[in-house]
């Protein structure tokens, strides 16, 4: 997967707080790939998403047809 330098930035941004709120609960840090599934995880618990210039409606509504 390629990412531009400034989404590396950003994961590195929420990695580097995650891993220290984590070291603060005695808890290991975390891997980017782990990073990149939980906010895969939380989009799918919201009922909308505004992804690549694309609002998207949970549960398949705001879908184009098959």
């Amino acid at each position: 997967m390629q990412l531009s330098a400034e989404s590396r930035d950003i994961l590195r941004q929420y990695k580097t707080l995650i891993d220290g709120r984590r070291a603060a609960a005695g808890l290991s840090p975390v891997t980017t790939a782990q990073v990149v599934d939980s906010m895969c995880e939380y989009m799918i618990c919201q009922c909308a998403v505004y992804l690549a210039g694309q609002f998207i409606l949970q549960g398949g509504q705001g879908m184009p047809p098959e």
